[in-house]
């Protein structure tokens, strides 16, 4: 991990890992995603696409953000322990 990327992750987790998920994952990566799917990709209007399609399509969205959220967050801190343990074992 370099300074750069160390330094915003430790500001990162000292908001907490939830807050992390929900916008990076939740907010970020599958509100986008269910948008792009719902309205671009299926085109609601044209083809029929009902309230219970569009529904499933969030739900599987937020989801998938959920757990991409997840695996970011223990990635990366995965790597910023491994860059403190090498740090202290340097001292």
């Amino acid at each position: 991990m370099q300074d750069k990327k160390y330094s915003a992750w430790a500001e990162t987790r000292a908001k907490g890992r939830n807050r992390y998920i929900i916008f990076n994952g939740v907010l970020l990566y599958g509100v986008p995603m269910f948008i792009f799917s719902v309205f671009i990709i299926n085109r609601p209007i044209e083809e029929g696409y009902s309230i219970l399609n569009m529904a499933q399509s969030l739900g599987i969205w937020l989801f998938a953000g959920l757990v991409i959220g997840i695996n970011t967050w223990f990635n990366n801190e995965r790597q910023f322990r491994k860059v403190v343990k090498s740090g202290e074992d340097e001292s």
